[in-house]
């Protein structure tokens, strides 16, 4: 009787193997564990956040939450302030993209099976060993105006009047500095994705190209930006996301200030939960960022799709 029934156990299990995992591509079951891992830490957030941004929070245990609807989300649209973040960040990350991009592909073209590329690279990749806070820092000393050094060598060659203020305190470079200590901190990370793409160009197309006459322009355009146009998107996706919800080297250096800015809607965000305690309307600024972002990148991912990606398969 055991027999019996141990065996029928047995063609459950067969049977349910064959209807079920069986018919499961093999790769999954490799992506599953750190997919559930991934839902399990990032879904009940996300869920949280929207609760939060559909209430008056309290930090009191006597005066529970108020709910408020959409009241945040309409304010939000009408807070002068929020404009303003935005603005500054539009300014932010464009300046950011623009020079890290484009100094990190013409860089990585440069360095491109070049004699010294190894050591070059390695030198390039110094910056990105320092954590975000701790540059910020850095430059928050050597620019100091009594006695930073890079604030002695631009006043040494004239660059900035003698005895002016930290270019950190002076409001109408306060923004462009922190875009240059952002650029030279990550334009190595553009340096490095988009030369392991360049190294997954066909060398006997490139040649063959060269052969039948191509210019350098055309072999460029219509061979190289096309195989190279997955890294190109990897390293815009990196530093968009990571542009648009930066605070880290404004909260060492500038705190938002002088006079509000460098106060991007992710600083904003910060001061809003952490300085006037207001998370309610925090979540909703947060939770708008975090839906402009993803909206933003799949706008990308669809423009390289849609024009580059295609180039490809000619």
């Amino acid at each position: 009787m055991n027999k019996v029934h141990t065996l029928s156990k047995e063609n459950v299990f067969i049977r349910f193997y064959k209807l079920v995992v069986g018919k499961v591509p093999w790769y999954w079951w490799w992506i599953l564990p750190g997919l559930v891992l991934l839902v399990t830490v990032t879904v009940p957030p996300f869920v949280w956040i929207i609760r939060m941004s559909l209430y008056k929070i309290f930090l009191s245990p006597t005066r529970p939450d108020v709910y408020v609807g959409g009241a945040n989300y309409i304010f939000y649209f009408s807070d002068p302030e929020v404009l303003a973040a935005w603005r500054r960040l539009g300014i932010y990350v464009v300046s950011c993209m623009g020079l890290q991009m484009g100094i990190g592909i013409g860089m990585a073209m440069l360095m491109n099976k070049s004699k010294h590329e190894n050591l070059l690279m390695a030198i390039y990749l110094v910056p990105l060993m320092f954590a975000p806070v701790v540059t910020g820092y850095l430059f928050r000393v050597v620019m100091h105006s009594s006695y930073g050094i890079y604030h002695w060598f631009l006043q040494s060659l004239r660059i900035i009047p003698v005895g002016s203020a930290s270019l950190f305190g002076n409001p109408a470079t306060t923004l462009w500095t922190v875009v240059m200590i952002d650029t030279w901190e990550w334009t190595p990370l553009v340096i490095l994705v988009v030369l392991a793409g360049l190294k997954v160009v066909p060398e006997s197309i490139v040649e063959a190209a060269r052969i039948d006459g191509a210019s350098k322009w055309r072999v460029f355009k219509d061979i190289t930006v096309p195989f190279v146009s997955p890294a190109i998107l990897i390293a815009l996706l990196l530093r968009f996301m990571d542009n648009i919800r930066f605070t880290d080297k404004i909260l060492s250096t500038t705190m938002g200030g002088p006079a509000d800015v460098t106060k991007t809607i992710s600083v904003y965000t910060y001061y809003l939960s952490f300085r006037q305690f207001d998370l309610g309307y925090a979540a909703t600024v947060g939770f708008l960022l975090l839906l402009v972002t993803i909206v933003a990148a799949l706008v990308m991912t669809n423009v390289f799709r849609k024009f580059i990606t295609p180039q490809i398969r000619r």
